[in-house]
């Protein structure tokens, strides 16, 4: 009535009222996740790394995008796994190793997935112009502290990489990263139970 947002009590209460249906954010992601498809695996093949054997997996999304998955070992839906993802993904990224602004380099993902037995590296928008490569290879980079998904695309891209680590079985994640809020995870079906700091 005066103009502020309605919280989610008095909203249930209108419904009931009015006989309208209600649904959360959550409940449209849950529905949306096992309606629509957003990515589908297009390849799988054995690959060799300075870490160890890995399988390489190769999905595509409907807007055009390529995402890689390098796993190791195997698991079941109940079992806890390590997970790195990574995002975006740049060339240099394996050259530079040493001014990665990502919290975990990639190599040094790898090497703890390697160390742990199991565990999945989550490669998301492995592609980058000429323009970018260039720039990326010109400048320093320096560690850049990362806002939480809230933008379309941040959010469409973290929707592609839960639907990624679904297709691969996961569910219950031991996340190498700092500790952050991932918006209605729950609604994809996955779960971080525990998150690892670099170090």
């Amino acid at each position: 009535d005066d103009g502020t947002m309605a919280r989610l009590p008095d909203l249930v209460e209108f419904a009931k009222q009015h006989g309208i249906k209600l649904g959360s954010i959550a409940d449209l992601i849950r529905y949306r996740s096992h309606n629509e498809k957003l990515v589908k695996s297009v390849g799988r093949r054995p690959v060799a790394t300075p870490f160890g054997d890995f399988e390489l997996h190769t999905y595509q999304d409907e807007f055009g995008g390529a995402h890689l998955a390098l796993t190791l070992g195997e698991w079941n839906d109940e079992e806890l796994v390590m997970v790195r993802v990574h995002e975006p993904l740049s060339l240099m990224d394996w050259l530079d190793t040493g001014s990665s602004p990502h919290s975990w380099p990639l190599s040094t993902a790898l090497d703890a997935i390697k160390a742990e037995g199991k565990g999945v590296a989550l490669l998301l928008n492995p592609s980058e112009s000429s323009d970018d490569l260039i720039a990326a290879a010109s400048q320093p980079r320096t560690a850049k502290k990362r806002s939480e998904p809230g933008n379309d695309a941040d959010l469409r891209t973290y929707g592609l990489g839960a639907q990624i680590l679904r297709d691969l079985g996961i569910s219950r994640m031991k996340v190498l990263g700092n500790h952050r809020r991932f918006p209605s995870m729950g609604a994809y079906g996955l779960v971080a139970e525990d998150f690892v700091s670099p170090g």
